[in-house]
């Protein structure tokens, strides 16, 4: 857990705390440890709290002139998909609103026009929250842990940039607040069976102690409020003409889909109907709200003993478990080993033999390959930015395995995409798919034919996002 003990900024003799919690990946006040955290550091003197969420931080340290992060990562894109950049506003509208009940308000840093999500790069993010920290003389910065390599090469450079401002991390992500083996194993199965041999959260009788929620939070530097009209800095909840996806962003839906979730007998069939291409119901949904954060894997934990406490517990209860275990696996993967999540032959020796080719790049992004059951699968990513677990296997399968490609273009299109994009479990299965990560069969195919016969047998979905509107495509 990071605690750096530093003086203040120089040249400014502060009496009061000026506390700044930097958003990430923990989109929520209730069972936020860094917001609790946050708030009690300001609250000891009568200081202030600035909670801030910067867009896109760590791909705006280009524009800054420091050397970028994710060197190794095959592409860039331009701008977040529409359905993901929905997702995301909603829930920061929804993390406005918990924080002005408590009496504060999210600050919103973005390059981006103010009119448009997507609209014309303005002053990089980074500039822009330097320039806060520097003119609200900032004592203290909040974040909490993440495995997102970008983004700790950004606290990297923030804590070097300003040595005497002191920093606190917080754990609230994981099952886990350290690793809770001796060492990364291998392989997941390797790791499932030790932390199921020295840790029991999934039969305990005392539920996950959650953090609690502050009934209160300190207010914004008098500046700040002073100037609150006509700042642009305050987060602007942006009207979208349609839902695109029936994912809605924030911690209020978060909850009320557990709620709905575990008030059905869903829990209770996951394990087979947890592979149906397109079927609401047919798997957990959770994966989204705690990607960005905005439902805590405690409060999930505690509803899923709950449910094997109360109604049954059974194979298909415990594979959800067994699912946040993976979620776990790869977040300390991620960590582990960092950069080489993003090369190309990943943690493995040899690199792999697929290349690039745009042609057939394009048509794998743009659903029109040769195969219906990828293109219809692609088009459901495209239009509501999420496909099944199984489809994704299809697609990355195709991508690597038929098409040939270098499997980093197709991690970065699912970022793009994605809206449970989570950069430890879309970067790690994706090398466990292309042989070059955690797998230890090597490279895993699936035949697409069969994959078709098995999930799609009437053509129904194939049919509905129209994957064979091609005029020359394989029969599946």
């Amino acid at each position: 857990m990071l605690n750096q003990q530093s003086d203040i900024l120089p040249n400014k003799l502060v009496d009061k705390k000026a506390v700044l919690v930097l958003f990430h990946n923990d989109l929520r006040v209730d069972d936020n440890a860094t917001v609790s955290k946050a708030a009690t550091l300001a609250k000891k003197d009568d200081g202030s709290l600035l909670c801030v969420y910067a867009d896109s931080l760590a791909r705006s340290i280009e524009a800054s002139n420091v050397s970028q992060t994710n060197e190794s990562q095959a592409y860039q894109f331009d701008e977040m998909g529409a359905a993901r950049a929905q997702f995301l506003a909603e829930s920061l509208a929804d993390l406005d609103e918990s924080l002005q009940r408590l009496g504060n308000s999210l600050l919103y840093l973005t390059s981006r026009q103010p009119s448009q999500p997507n609209g014309e790069s303005t002053t990089s993010t980074f500039a822009q929250l330097c320039q806060l920290i520097e003119r609200q003389h900032v004592t203290d910065i909040c974040v909490s842990d993440t495995a997102d390599y970008a983004q700790n090469q950004i606290y990297a450079l923030l804590q070097e940039k300003y040595p005497k401002i002191t920093w606190h991390s917080q754990s609230t992500n994981t099952l886990f607040a350290t690793l809770p083996t001796e060492y990364l194993p291998k392989s997941f199965t390797q790791f499932r069976k030790k932390v199921e041999a020295t840790h029991h959260l999934l039969t305990a009788a005392d539920d996950v102690v959650l953090s609690s929620a502050p009934s209160s939070l300190p207010a914004l530097p008098d500046n700040l409020l002073n100037e609150a009209e006509d700042n642009t800095l305050f987060f602007k909840n942006y009207q979208f003409e349609q839902q695109l996806s029936e994912f809605k962003g924030g911690a209020a839906s978060a909850l009320t889909h557990v709620n709905d979730y575990f008030s059905s007998d869903a829990p209770s069939t996951y394990k087979t109907t947890r592979n149906a291409l397109d079927d609401w119901t047919s798997s957990t949904k959770f994966s989204a709200w705690l990607a960005n954060g905005s439902l805590s894997v405690n409060v999930l934990l505690n509803r899923l003993r709950e449910y094997e406490r109360d109604i049954v517990a059974n194979d298909s209860t415990y594979w959800i478990w067994f699912e946040l275990l993976w979620r776990e696996y790869f977040y300390w993967y991620a960590l582990t080993h960092q950069q080489r999540l993003f090369w190309f032959k990943g943690i493995a020796q040899q690199p792999p033999t697929t290349s690039f080719d745009r042609t057939r790049l394009e048509q794998w992004k743009t659903c029109t390959t040769s195969y219906p059951i990828v293109n219809a699968c692609m088009k459901q990513l495209l239009q509501t930015g999420y496909m099944s677990n199984r489809g994704r296997q299809i697609v990355a399968s195709c991508f690597i395995h038929e098409l040939g490609l270098d499997w980093r273009y197709g991690a970065t299109h699912f970022e793009q995409h994605l809206i449970d994009y989570d950069v430890a479990s879309n970067w790690g299965n994706w090398q466990y798919l292309a042989g070059v990560g955690a797998d230890p069969r090597g490279c895993r195919q699936f035949n697409l034919a069969k994959q078709t016969q098995q999930y799609d047998p009437s053509g129904s979905f194939i049919h509905k996002w129209q994957g064979d509107n091609t005029d020359d495509y394989v029969l599946s």
